[in-house]
């Protein structure tokens, strides 16, 4: 098999098939580590799973004419199914033409490819129904904002400033998969046939029920995972692999490409999801960061003499104006707040 294949490629190889229908330990290991090097080849692997589930091979045979006009006829009688059926409508039209083409043109470009020796597959009458797990919803939380999500399952997540998460409206029976970018606090139902996986980067973190704290933001340079409860499971693009117990933090660098494990404070890590604004020695710039992306402003610095020092403290469902009054205070600077411009100045 070729190192970078193309769709066709997938549904050529026999071992792909065998992944597929009839998974095994050698067959699981092998497209693990195969994916690990190629992420970027994930979108084609799925959609190539997804196609070999919706058929269902019958005893190989060399594809006749008569053969390939009815398995075109098969696939015209599918398009039409899909517009009749109610059901299907939770699905956007765009992405059911684009499934509808990808479908047929996958199914044409492996009868002209490979005609010369294939197995014989007819349309499952169920195809669809992975389709309706497809449907993803984008919850986007501007700085400034917090958010709470309910997901179909049950499960809780808390959604910090700046952060996105894509997830299904309806999860799959195997799996409840999303992703995130940014900053979200988990409380997973519990499911033990359905583990539930959070797709960060290079990152992804496996649970069936708890409760932890997850970091990944692209400007900065770490990916980190809290866990207050139960136990989760973080594997990177490497193929390593790192359980984590309760008050245990995994810092993955994206630099290095290495996991590193350390405990950590609960109220500093999670604080934000119960409105507490937490700063542990920080700087003064890291202070000024924080606010900004806590309450959604620019804030300019003009200092004459710079600020040496480290700042601790917390503040609880506070304004900005309080936070920067008591932060002046102990730290020597004065503020001016204009709309969403802020000037410290000392």
């Amino acid at each position: 098999m070729k190192e970078k294949p193309i769709l066709r490629d997938f549904l050529k190889d026999e071992f792909f098939i065998k992944m597929v229908n009839n998974p095994d330990a050698d067959t699981r290991h092998y497209w693990k580590s195969w994916l690990a090097r190629h992420p970027e080849r994930q979108e084609d692997f799925e959609l190539a799973k997804h196609f070999v589930h919706s058929i269902k091979y019958k005893n190989p045979k060399k594809l006749s004419e008569s053969d390939y006009n009815k398995l075109f006829t098969q696939i015209v009688k599918f398009k039409k199914l899909e517009d009749e059926n109610d059901s299907y409508n939770i699905l956007p039209k765009k992405r059911k033409l684009f499934a509808f083409i990808a479908w047929t043109a996958a199914i044409i470009i492996f009868l002209i490819t490979f005609s010369f020796s294939v197995g014989y597959f007819i349309p499952d009458k169920k195809p669809i129904e992975l389709s309706i797990h497809e449907e993803l919803i984008e919850k986007i939380v501007p700085f400034g904002s917090k958010n709470t999500i309910k997901l179909s399952d049950g499960s809780v997540i808390r959604l910090n400033s700046g952060s996105k998460l894509i997830f299904p409206k309806q999860f799959a029976n195997d799996n409840r998969t999303v992703e995130l970018r940014g900053e979200a606090f988990f409380e997973v139902a519990i499911d033990a046939n359905r583990p539930f996986r959070i797709k960060t980067g290079d990152v992804s973190t496996q649970v069936l029920g708890t409760s932890f704290n997850i970091r990944y933001y692209n400007f900065e340079e770490n990916i980190e995972v809290a866990l207050v409860s139960g136990i989760v499971k973080i594997n990177d693009s490497q193929g390593n692999e790192t359980i984590l117990k309760p008050m245990e933090m995994a810092v993955y660098s994206k630099e290095e490409k290495i996991i590193k494990k350390k405990g950590f404070n609960v109220k500093l890590v999670t604080g934000w999801k119960d409105n507490i604004i937490v700063f542990e020695k920080a700087s003064i710039d890291q202070i000024m960061e924080k606010l900004e992306h806590w309450y959604g402003v620019n804030i300019k610095i003009e200092f004459e003499t710079p600020i040496i020092g480290l700042y601790s403290g917390e503040f609880k469902n506070e304004t900005l104006d309080v936070v920067l009054n008591g932060i002046g205070y102990a730290s020597g600077f004065d503020y001016s707040i204009d709309n969403n411009f802020v000037t410290i100045k000392n």
